[in-house]
């Protein structure tokens, strides 16, 4: 037998030249939306009262619904004054919102508690003697961007 040798070829093979372009992302910061809740379920007011009130705050800002309340003479805007300096600060402190930038998500009045009593100086003639004390329960979602 012949002895065979094997020749080895080497080929050489020139580096590939690349061109990474390092594309810098910038991740835009998305404002977060954040939603402050409030609900009183007691409101000493029939709700037919409070949604009267209600209906024409719905459109306005929460600061520009407190300013037009302060200067409503009803029971209705007592309560609603207070629950949205109640809002408007839980909003800040607990969510950190811009309260500039608060806007109502949902305000809902529902009926809420009745107390009924007997009066029988009425006697047959107005739903055979029966007071109702209508209660309300309000909620107010609010919602805003974080500072």
């Amino acid at each position: 037998m012949a002895n065979t040798i094997k020749s080895k070829t080497t080929k050489t093979v020139a580096p590939k030249k690349t061109t990474e372009i390092k594309k810098t992302v910038e991740a835009k910061a998305t404002p977060v939306l954040k939603v402050a809740k409030y609900v009183d379920k007691n409101v000493m007011i029939s709700p037919r009262k409070l949604r009267l009130l209600v209906n024409n705050i719905k459109k306005l800002s929460p600061k520009e619904a407190l300013l037009r309340l302060k200067f409503t003479n009803t029971k209705g805007a007592r309560f609603m004054i207070r629950a949205l300096q109640t809002i408007i600060s839980d909003a800040k402190n607990n969510f950190g919102l811009d309260t500039d930038a608060l806007k109502f998500d949902t305000i809902k009045v529902d009926e809420g508690l009745k107390i009924k009593r007997m009066d029988k100086s009425h006697g047959s003639r107005f739903a055979r003697g029966l007071i109702m004390k209508r209660h309300s329960r309000l909620t107010i979602h609010v919602k805003g961007v974080q500072k």
